[in-house]
């Protein structure tokens, strides 16, 4: 397998477009395309944005040799994060599952999250009613404003 044998397995393994691929590392996606088909040589420093941006073991990269692609293996790190957050099984594959979608997939799960969310704080915020303000009896009325005057209904109010 050709080192552009290689970018195209990595690329492929994580569900990338030639585009999605070259922007996280800094080039077109004609450059990737050209890598891949074996039309130009992948370079040191195109090697190591690709083995930093998506965790790719080098070696591997560069000579074939090994055979772990990645530099972690995703089951290995699940494992670390179910002990260490204490994951039951439905979380620990609710977060696997999560991680596997492509970028634009896990924005639209996280926008569909945040909705709901948004929307749950707003219901479960009720408007507040400007009646409860209020006295509900004339008691409650003389004790928070003091006692009224009585007032002569044959007066005419001034003002």
């Amino acid at each position: 397998m050709t080192q552009g044998e290689r970018v195209r397995r990595v690329r492929k393994e994580l569900r990338l477009t030639l585009e999605k691929f070259g922007e996280k590392v800094g080039v077109g996606k004609t450059a990737i395309s050209n890598i891949e088909k074996g039309n130009r040589n992948l370079t040191e420093q195109m090697a190591k944005s690709i083995c930093r941006e998506f965790s790719v073991d080098y070696t591997w990269l560069t000579t074939g040799e090994g055979d772990d692609i990645f530099e972690k293996s995703p089951s290995s790190t699940m494992e670390q994060l179910k002990k260490e957050f204490d994951l039951d099984d439905f979380s620990y594959n609710l977060v696997y599952q999560y991680l596997k979608l492509n970028a634009d997939q896990r924005q639209a799960v996280r926008d569909f999250f945040y909705s709901a969310a948004t929307s749950a704080d707003t219901a479960a915020a009720p408007e507040p009613n400007i009646a409860d303000q209020f006295p509900n009896t004339a008691a409650e009325l003389e004790a928070q404003y003091g006692p009224s005057e009585a007032v002569d209904k044959n007066e005419k109010e001034v003002g």
